[in-house]
């Protein structure tokens, strides 16, 4: 009788941890918000970042990407890298592009972002989500 218990306290149990682990591990999305100024359509230098793996003066570099208003962006720290992709189809006159990012190397290995992107005239802001992690 004692062993059918454990058994089922036991069975209960893992049943229990497999519905709770999944959600635990899960990243939580953090706010990311950064401002940057660009001396070309190529090259920009980040002014503000409140997420410290991407500080002030990091450098992001865009690339032609594989269709029409498609733009791949680069985002290179000190041990890490990141590629995205920056769309600017975008139906509205605030939000220029979005822009996400789904995994880097180094110190960015599972790092996601996903970000609208507005400006004000010389300065440039990304607005969004930032989550270590497997994916969404």
């Amino acid at each position: 009788m004692r062993s059918l218990r454990r058994l089922v306290v036991v069975g209960a149990t893992i049943a229990l941890l497999a519905v709770l682990v999944p959600s635990a591990s899960a990243a939580s999305h953090k706010a990311f918000y950064l401002d940057k100024t660009c001396s070309s359509e190529v090259l920009c230098t980040v002014q503000h970042s409140d997420f410290q793996a991407i500080p002030k003066n990091t450098e992001i570099t865009y690339a032609p990407g594989p269709a029409s208003g498609l733009v791949y962006a680069t985002i290179t720290v000190k041990n890490g890298s990141t590629t995205g992709v920056c769309d600017w189809n975008q139906p509205g006159p605030v939000v220029l592009a979005k822009c996400t990012f789904d995994t880097g190397t180094g110190r960015l290995t599972q790092f996601h972002l996903a970000v609208d992107v507005t400006t004000d005239g010389p300065n440039w802001f990304w607005n969004g989500w930032y989550w270590f992690g497997g994916g969404d």
